[in-house]
């Protein structure tokens, strides 16, 4: 437990990390695409592909913060419905199929980047497994997460008794 919780802390660091460095390239790029529009009557054509390469990369490793900080509305809506005493069971119960799901979602995604490794875009040549690539990584590491927090021990709630009070 201490190693995929500490894994997991490793790649919320590096993640952030990568995010705030996609976030600065795609504004310095786009930033450059309106100057030189603009000003000069320049556009270039490789930050059209550009875009969507560090777009995918942002959206498929941001997921992963996500799921790190239970940001899931369907999860957080779902343990409305249920008593409070069935909630540990059931997010127990979710995050397990959801990261059997996941994983299930990276075993195939790899071998479709496998697939896609001949394959280059048509307008600067990225080779297409670059954008398909960020949903490998998201995926295995949203499910190492659900593991963790599958596995992850928690505080047994009070049953209130027949006077009010919490024992």
């Amino acid at each position: 437990m201490i190693l995929l919780t500490s894994l997991c802390a490793a790649l919320e660091r590096l993640f952030t990390l990568a995010i705030v460095a996609l976030l600065a390239v795609i504004l310095a790029i786009n930033g450059l695409e309106i100057v030189s529009r603009s000003l000069f009557a320049i556009s270039y054509q490789w930050i059209y592909e550009v875009n969507l390469l560090l777009a995918s990369w942002l959206y498929f490793i941001g997921i992963f913060l996500v799921y790190r900080h239970g940001g899931d509305i369907t999860m957080v809506g779902l343990k409305t419905l249920l008593p409070p005493r069935l909630h540990s069971g059931f997010e127990r119960a979710v995050n397990a199929v959801s990261a059997a799901v996941f994983a299930l979602v990276g075993w195939h995604t790899l071998a479709y980047v496998q697939l896609q490794w001949p394959f280059k875009t048509p307008g600067v040549g990225i080779p297409r497994a670059a954008f398909t690539l960020p949903l490998l990584i998201g995926v295995v590491a949203v499910a190492i997460q659900l593991l963790a927090d599958t596995l992850r021990p928690r505080p047994v709630a009070a049953t209130p008794h027949a006077d009010g009070a919490a024992r």
